[in-house]
């Protein structure tokens, strides 16, 4: 054990209400650290003292006139309580307009957000994707150019 966590069980060892292990634990530490020997020691000094001073009872109205004391206490408020209804309605929604403002204004990460004109250029590529594709086959087919009169025609630079 540490001599933090003995000195936090000591009240306990000497009430009398620790456990056997935890008291084999407490004693085996007390008996190799002189620190916490010394320290036990003085707790059991105030300990004692304690035990000798006489116990008093309290008087026989005592616990009417502390209830009424308590009664009269005036009741504490909490801290918001100090603000008016409408100044705390507005302080919320000013709260929940600076919040909804910061995520719409934070910039999206990781998304994309297709605008109309992106989506109609979209549509128009694959719309003409036959055509794309048919132009695709012929730019790069090598038997047109083993065709008569193929040399002919003149070649395009890309």
């Amino acid at each position: 054990m540490k001599c933090e966590q003995v000195r936090n069980a000591l009240p306990i060892l000497l009430a009398g209400r620790a456990s056997r292990e935890e008291r084999g634990r407490l004693d085996a530490h007390l008996a190799s650290c002189a620190g916490c020997a010394r320290h036990a020691d003085q707790m059991r000094s105030v300990w004692l003292a304690l035990d000798e001073l006489p116990g008093t009872e309290p008087s026989a109205g005592f616990d009417a006139r502390f209830r009424a004391r308590l009664a009269a206490q005036p009741a504490r408020s909490p801290l918001l309580a100090w603000f008016p209804m409408p100044v705390r309605l507005a302080a919320a929604a000013l709260v929940v307009a600076v919040i909804a403002a910061w995520f719409s204004l934070r910039p999206i990460t990781g998304k994309r957000v297709a605008t109309r004109a992106q989506a109609q250029d979209d549509f128009a590529v694959v719309k003409n994707l036959t055509v794309l594709e048919n132009y695709d086959v012929i730019s790069n087919f090598d038997a047109l150019s083993a065709l008569p009169g193929a040399e002919a025609a003149p070649r395009r630079m890309e």
